[in-house]
């Protein structure tokens, strides 16, 4: 599910056209630049227009709350409601469940949990 925005989307065509274009070819896509640019409108944009291509749909992950790395693959969890499967590690239990899917999952304020990029990659 994505946040619904209050504002529409104008003037970052070329960048929406050059970011669908990039997650196309890649698994991974990782939007980078200053604070208060736009990042995570852009993001949300996108998956709103490619969330038909993704046959499980699209999550939006905000790890905004998130202070601790290793508390990313929870959010991720929470914020997709897999339920808890006792007796299997968290890890392997969201990897295996993701692994099955084709879902598009935006992780928002990522930068601040950074070591958590192994994780996710």
């Amino acid at each position: 599910m994505l946040p619904r925005l209050p504002t529409s989307f104008v003037g970052r065509e070329s960048e929406l056209a050059q970011a669908r274009g990039l997650l196309d070819r890649t698994r991974l896509l990782t939007l980078t630049g200053p604070g208060g640019c736009g990042k995570t409108r852009l993001a949300i944009e996108l998956a709103s227009r490619t969330a038909g291509d993704f046959s499980d749909g699209v999550r939006f992950v905000s790890l905004a709350a998130v202070r601790d790395p290793a508390l990313v693959p929870v959010e991720i969890a929470r914020s997709i409601g897999l339920q808890d499967t006792r007796g299997i590690p968290l890890l392997d239990h969201l990897a295996g469940y993701l692994a099955e899917r084709d879902v598009l999952l935006i992780l928002d304020n990522l930068e601040q949990v950074l070591p958590a990029g192994g994780f996710v990659a």
